[in-house]
Order: structure tokens, then sequence, then C-alpha cells
């Protein structure tokens, strides 16, 4: 592996002719060796997928594609850099792709779950008038059946128009959602952000795949923050962290940030137990380069809370395939 990428850096850099010659002759010669190989390198060349005979064709199309002119290791970082910067664009498009099927199936799997309750509220209407049924009972039957496709689905609690189950927490989601309130002594902001889908989330999704929240200003003409989610750390955890953004009014904020926050995974049963981390400071916590001023885009995370897979899939912290996290802020005693 190591001489084949050898092997194109000595194509690519020549610009002269005499250049160019010397350096088709030194890739000639390793060419040669490489024929000669051992048994692992000739391996290692297949697992590449790249035959030896063809290595000089593909590295030559590459860099008059490419790197046409290169003749300083400057301009050929310059160019890889471009080249990553495609790759990495065209890696985006294809995740915004995959998160749009994703809230496309999620919107219809929720349009299901609302016309599946209209349909059992119209056939318990009609089964006040089934009474009159034929002797063979098969308008009985027929809603039977019925009921038996449902079963499993019903809980206590009653359903949105855009069909998400009500939970007990809904009322304080709606109340304190992105509000500045009094708690325990404390002037704070509140933040609610439903990660939805989290079984499949956390069954399917690689260990480096995220989740991020919307950006949020935490008070007006304040700090913008956001948080993101790791549903499926080394097959077994979860990881949510905090971090800054990028925002309009950054220029008249004081920094570095220093407002104490933590967050909540609800238990959305009654009585609920929730997942708490501790408040984190900081001042005390990672460096100033952390919590600096955003310069483009989003800051690097520096806390989070981490916990395992099965503790969120114990009491109620899944409801209706769903966990809320809210953010605390503390902005002033």
């Amino acid at each position: 592996m190591e001489r084949a990428v050898l092997l194109c850096v000595v194509l690519l850099l020549p610009c002269s002719p005499a250049e160019r010659q010397q350096g088709n002759e030194e890739i000639e010669s390793m060419i040669s060796q490489l024929r000669h190989a051992s048994a692992a390198e000739v391996q290692s060349l297949r697992y590449c997928k790249i035959s030896t005979p063809d290595l000089l064709a593909i590295a030559q199309s590459t860099a008059n594609r490419v790197l046409q002119g290169v003749c300083n290791p400057r301009e050929l970082n310059e160019r890889f850099a471009a080249l990553q910067k495609q790759v990495v664009d065209q890696f985006n498009v294809l995740q915004s792709m995959v998160v749009s099927i994703e809230d496309q199936l999620r919107t219809q799997d929720k349009q299901m779950k609302k016309h599946h309750s209209k349909l059992r509220q119209a056939i318990g209407s009609m089964r006040g008038g089934s009474e009159g049924a034929d002797e063979a009972g098969r308008g009985i039957d027929f809603f039977d059946d019925l009921d038996d496709l449902s079963a499993g689905d019903e809980e206590d609690y009653s359903l949105r128009d855009n069909g998400e189950v009500v939970s007990p927490r809904d009322t304080e989601i709606d109340r304190y959602n992105s509000t500045m309130h009094q708690e325990d002594g404390w002037r704070v902001f509140t933040y609610y952000w439903r990660v939805r889908d989290i079984n499949y989330k956390m069954r399917n999704w690689g260990g480096r795949r995220s989740l991020r929240s919307e950006s949020f200003y935490i008070f007006q003409n304040g700090y913008r923050m956001y948080m993101r989610i790791y549903p499926n750390q080394r097959g077994e955890n979860v990881y949510i962290h905090v971090g800054l953004t990028e925002g309009d009014y950054d220029a008249n904020l004081d920094w570095p940030f220093k407002l104490k926050h933590r967050i909540h995974i609800l238990d959305q049963g009654s009585p609920s137990e929730d997942i708490v981390s501790r408040v984190w400071d900081p001042t005390q916590l990672c460096s100033g380069w952390h919590w600096r001023r955003p310069e483009s885009g989003d800051n690097y995370e520096c806390v989070g809370l981490g916990f395992e897979q099965l503790l969120l899939r114990s009491r109620s912290y899944i409801h209706d395939d769903s966990i809320v996290i809210r953010l605390t802020v503390f902005l002033a005693q």
C-alpha cells in the first residue's frame, strides 16, 4: 500500500518534460519491483482493487483531471483541500437526503396512527348499530378483527392533531419550552428537544453518526446554542452534548461563555424520575477554546452526558418512540 501511494506522488509532481521523463523512468522501475513483490504486498494491492498494469494510467488520469500544473507541495495541499471540501459537501447533501427520507417516513407513520385512531372511533360509533347483524354475526366479527389488529397500541394518552401521543409531561413542555422563568431561586432558560424514532437510531445508526438540534437563543439578543445526540456509541451507549454556535449578537456579548447549565432526559411516566446531568460550569470545565466566541458555525462541544441504552429503555424515558431532552441554562440568581 505504501509503495502504491508513493508511486502516485512521484507521478503527480513532475511538470517539465525532463522531469516527467525522469519520473516515468522511476515509476517503471518501481512497477518492476512491485511485480516481484512478496505475496503479502500483492495481497495489499488486490485489497485496494488496483492492478499494477492499470496503476500508471489511473494516476496519470487523476493528475491530468485534478492536479494538472501542480509543481510544489503548497499547491498540492491546496488542491487536496479543495477536493476534501467537495467530498464533504457531497456527503452533507447525501446526509440531508437521508434525513429528509426519514422525516417523510416518520410523517407517514404519524398520519397512519392518526387515521387508525379515527377509524377506531368510527368503529366504536358503528358498534352501537351492529346489534342487528345477521345470525352469522359477520358484522361483529369484522369489528373484532380490527380490534385484534390494534392490540397493544392502546395507551392512557390521547393523540394530538399531528398524530403524536400526548404524554404527562407535554403540559410542562408547552408551558416552558424556549422561555425564561424562575426555578429554585434562579432565573433560568429552558429548551426542550424531542428526538423521534429513537429505537431505530439506537439500533441502526453508526457510532459516529449524530443528530443536531435546531439552534436557539437563550435570551433576547443573547448567546446561541444547540444540542447533539449520538444514539449508538459502541452499540450500547447514548451521548448527549451541548455546544455554542455562531449568533447574530455575538459582538455585543461577553466571551468566553460562562453560564452554568445542565440537561435532563424526561421520564414521561408518572411519577417521573428524570435522568439528570450535573451542573456544568464553563469556568471549570475544558478550556476557554470551547467557550470562545464562535468564528464560523459551531464550536466543538465540551460537555455531555453519557449512559447505557438499557437505562434509556427503562421506565418511560422512551414514549411514542421519542425521548425529550431539556436543557436548563442558569442566567442569574
